[in-house]
């Protein structure tokens, strides 16, 4: 039976926090899903008007985290929820947990029972955060960040205006410079943080399924449930993380213009890029601040700004 110690100062504030973010999110948060129309001569939307953010506490616990890391990247969530506050227009904002999380893939994926029992079984939290965006977009669309995201243009001029009509989804690029680390000798990496897209895309679509087929060849080839698999950085890299992304990326690219496209064709790009319906923009969009890449933390095409605080990583439940 698990015990709860309710006397723990840190515990006590993390709790209040999360309170105070509940309550205001319940007092201005309408249950309705709208939709922004980015073509006004288009009664369908192409992305739909809704911020996803996301709270996971599946997983065991971090024995390497602290009460005080945690109730650092509590606060840090707290904060920064409230610069997506007010939304533009018509824009509805949702900040969800592990329950809602489960709820939503269950209600839409219940057709498609491999990934429902994917996504419930995972017990890695950097795996099953990473899952859960994808899965959201999939199911519902819109844009999704990270709960250590502070946004900083206003959604509305996300999408730059030439590209309005007929972007579908909108991915950043977080790494691209030298490095003696890969077989190419570049580091190329797309924005996982910050995410835009219509729908059902296919990216989001095709992430849920490869995600879902690794983890069950994983865990068939070690004769493994999916709940006790011990998985590796390798495995998240590769699976969910930002080299299974970025595969996914470049191969709808391809599709889109019917050609290969790879990271030589989007490297160090200063203007956005148009593959079809998606919208490839250069590092300083989603990414900008960091020490590497070219990247300018006063560059006037900053989206967002990411603090790097990794939440899914600090969040224990036994402080719930």
């Amino acid at each position: 039976m698990r015990r709860f110690t309710c006397c723990r100062p840190d515990r006590i504030l993390i709790f209040l926090c999360l309170l105070a973010i509940l309550i205001f999110f319940r007092s201005q948060v309408s249950p309705a899903t709208l939709h922004i129309n980015l073509n006004a001569s288009n009664p369908e939307p192409l992305i739909p008007a809704q911020v996803w953010q996301l709270y996971t506490t599946v997983g065991p616990r971090d024995t390497n985290t602290t009460h005080q890391d945690a109730l650092k990247a509590t606060k840090l969530a707290a904060n920064l929820a409230a610069t997506w506050f007010p939304v533009d227009g018509a824009w509805t904002y949702r900040f969800i947990g592990s329950e809602f999380g489960i709820q939503f893939v269950k209600e839409h994926f219940k057709k498609q029972q491999d990934i429902v029992d994917v996504y419930t079984s995972l017990r890695v939290p950097v795996m099953a955060s990473d899952f859960l965006r994808y899965l959201l977009l999939a199911g519902d669309g819109g844009v999704y960040a990270d709960s250590d995201v502070e946004m900083i243009k206003p959604l509305q001029d996300w999408v730059p205006e030439p590209y309005r009509n007929v972007t579908r989804a909108m991915i950043g690029i977080e790494k691209d410079h030298p490095t003696d680390d890969e077989p190419e000798g570049w580091s190329f990496r797309f924005v996982q943080h910050t995410l835009i897209t219509a729908k059902a895309h296919p990216i989001m679509m095709n992430m849920v399924r490869n995600i879902t087929d690794k983890m069950l060849e994983l865990s068939n080839e070690r004769q493994t449930p999916i709940t006790e698999l011990e998985l590796h950085d390798r495995d998240v890299v590769r699976i969910t993380g930002p080299r299974g992304f970025k595969d996914v990326v470049f191969e709808h690219l391809s599709k889109q213009v019917g050609k290969s496209i790879g990271w030589r064709n989007v490297t160090k790009i200063t203007e956005p890029k148009l593959f079809g319906d998606t919208l490839v923009v250069p590092i300083n969009f989603f990414a900008a601040g960091q020490q590497h890449s070219g990247s300018d933390g006063a560059s006037p095409d900053k989206r967002v700004q990411h603090y790097w605080s990794g939440t899914w990583r600090h969040w224990d439940e036994s402080m719930a």
